[in-house]
């Protein structure tokens, strides 16, 4: 009797890789010492279950508890080889991970994980760290808002005032952009006070001394400007519109406008993008009983991209306060209004000048109208011996509505303008060099998008409860943690080496990038279908995977992972 041939098809995409990288850093090994296991608890550790949801959130692009054990599943003999243990039916259920975030949201076990995992990450992968760019963002979620809880409304920078919210706080490392340090909190928080905290964790976390710490206007507050500079590091921010600042800017603006200050030109790549100049000023706090002193410099900088976007704004403003001051005074007819008091008039333009910003820029003229009507006087026909009398119907009517065209030049001057603080050294860095550094800060923009969208997409959450949430967002930071490693490492090695890399873009296989984004590199190898399959003989199992692609096996050594990930899933592969 023939014995029964069975063949079955396991796709391994980019799972192996996943695990791999983060057996390098030793995560579960750093997940478990930091949070432990419960003494009753039984099969894959804490840290081991992390590692493998991570790997299912990265390449499945979801993060729902419960679609985890079905996965894992499918996926039963894969697991068990890159895990080295026996995955029971229970492993991954709904309860187990939610145990998981319950202890990812200790506060301090999540302080504790981020600086190992940084270790580690140095450790095994050479980084560059010349400066940190930090910034928070926002997720919002329909949860219910209770008193004391972390889904909270406040300012929401995705413009939905409307929904509770959990704010993120990040940093990363500049030049390369890998995530840092996060911190998950309370969505009403007002940024200022979480950045002196941020800062210290990561001193400690870094090591380094010197450091440009940069961030938005809400880092500007005088007390982390001081303690910066006590701990002998240097900023960099625009300072918000307040206090001395917003007593101050027009004077500032005017000095380069129409004083006596000269411009200087910033220009990228043969691009002009702005013009600026700086002075210098003496400031002194005291920062835990100790007076700091230390020179500061302000920089006045008008951006012309930024600029742009504005002016536009001001020629609306200036067409609609025309189109409705000439509506003031329609030609007269049925339910028209009509103005016959002068001074009704003028408050009435007033009032749309105001409304507009625009009172100094436009001039509006009108004119006085009369209209004299005769009137028999009593009741009956009109004869010419009946008594008349005049009746006068005065309107005012606006003529015209001009712009007065040096003013609005004049005014355009004054658009698109940012006051910047820093106490970098002048021989360190120049008006230039300090401008252009704030505007690369898209590194720390890519990592909240690549937190926001796909593969991890942390909006809508899935998880209610306060703990839940926070273990999730940190969860998802482990993702983005292991994604911008992924970015950055293939990033300096193909710098490196002076090399490109093909074949990550659908339908363009010809076009390479010296600059590959993790997504990219993960969905290429997602398409190329690595893939395990059994043949089942009687009770005997023979295994095949399918051979790496050259892609595959590049990707592989820039992250110093070995393709035995693959083949060793084949154990008696030919």
């Amino acid at each position: 009797m023939a014995e029964e041939l069975n063949i079955t098809h396991e796709r391994i995409d980019d799972i192996p890789l996943l695990i791999g990288l983060s057996q390098k850093l030793q995560l579960a090994e750093v997940i478990d010492q930091n949070l432990g296991n419960h003494g009753n608890h039984q099969g894959l550790s804490n840290g081991v279950l992390t590692m493998v949801w991570l790997a299912y959130i990265l390449s499945e692009q979801s993060h729902k508890k419960y679609l985890v054990q079905e996965w894992a599943e499918a996926h039963r003999h894969m697991l068990e080889r890159l895990v080295g243990q026996p995955l029971r039916d229970v492993e991954f259920s709904d309860d187990r991970l939610g145990i998981v975030l319950q202890h990812l949201s200790d506060r301090e076990s999540w302080h504790s994980i981020q600086a190992d995992l940084w270790s580690h990450r140095v450790e095994v992968y050479a980084i560059e760290v010349k400066s940190v760019r930090i910034d928070t963002t926002t997720v919002s979620g329909y949860h219910e808002i209770t008193e004391d809880g972390v889904m909270q409304k406040g300012h929401s920078k995705a413009h939905r005032a409307d929904l509770a919210q959990i704010k993120l706080l990040a940093a990363c490392v500049e030049p390369g952009g890998q995530l840092a340090i996060s911190e998950a909190m309370a969505g009403q928080k007002g940024d200022a006070p979480l950045y002196t905290p941020a800062i210290k964790r990561l001193r400690d976390l870094l090591q380094q001394s010197g450091l440009l710490y940069t961030g938005d206007s809400q880092m500007a507050a005088i007390a982390t400007r001081a303690d910066v500079v006590a701990h002998g590091d240097y900023y960099l921010m625009p300072l918000p519109m307040l206090g001395e600042t917003a007593q101050q800017i027009e004077s500032w603006i005017a000095a380069i406008v129409d004083g006596p200050e000269t411009a200087q030109l910033i220009w990228r790549d043969h691009e002009l993008l702005a013009a600026g100049y700086e002075f210098s000023r003496p400031l002194t706090y005291c920062v835990d009983g100790q007076e700091i002193q230390w020179t500061e410099r302000v920089q006045i900088v008008r951006s012309f991209a930024f600029a742009e976007p504005q002016i536009k704004h001001l020629e609306q403003r200036l067409a609609k306060a025309q189109r409705e001051l000439l509506a003031l005074t329609p030609t007269r007819g049925r339910g028209k209004r009509q103005y016959q008091d002068e001074a009704k008039l003028q408050e009435a333009v007033a009032a749309i000048l105001a409304q507009y910003k625009v009172t100094d820029l436009l001039s509006v003229f009108w004119q006085r109208e009369e209209t004299v009507t005769t009137l028999y006087t009593g009741r009956g026909r009109g004869g010419a011996e009946r008594p008349t009398r005049t009746q006068t119907k005065v309107r005012y009517q606006i003529t015209a509505v001009s712009r007065d065209e040096a003013a609005i030049t004049r005014r355009k001057h004054f658009l698109g303008w940012r006051v910047i603080a820093t106490n970098v050294p002048l021989s360190q860095m120049s008006l230039p060099e300090t401008t252009l550094h704030y505007r690369r800060g898209i590194c720390i923009e890519r990592d909240f998008h690549a937190l926001k969208d796909r593969p991890i997409g942390i909006s809508p959450l899935y998880v209610h409860r306060d703990d839940q949430i926070i273990g999730m967002t940190n969860l998802l930071c482990l993702a983005l943690f292991l994604q911008t490693l992924i970015q950055t490492e293939v990033a300096r090695q193909l710098a490196e080496r002076q090399e490109t890399i093909a074949g990550l873009y659908a339908g363009q296989p010809k076009r390479a990038t010296a600059a590959p984004t993790a997504v990219s590199l993960l969905k290429a190898i997602a398409k190329q279908e690595p893939t395990l399959t059994c043949v089942h003989i009687g009770a005997q199992c023979l295994w095949h995977v399918t051979p790496l692609s050259d892609l595959l096996r590049r990707i592989l050594n820039f992250l110093g992972l070995s393709p035995a990930l693959y083949s060793g899933l084949a154990p008696n592969s030919s």
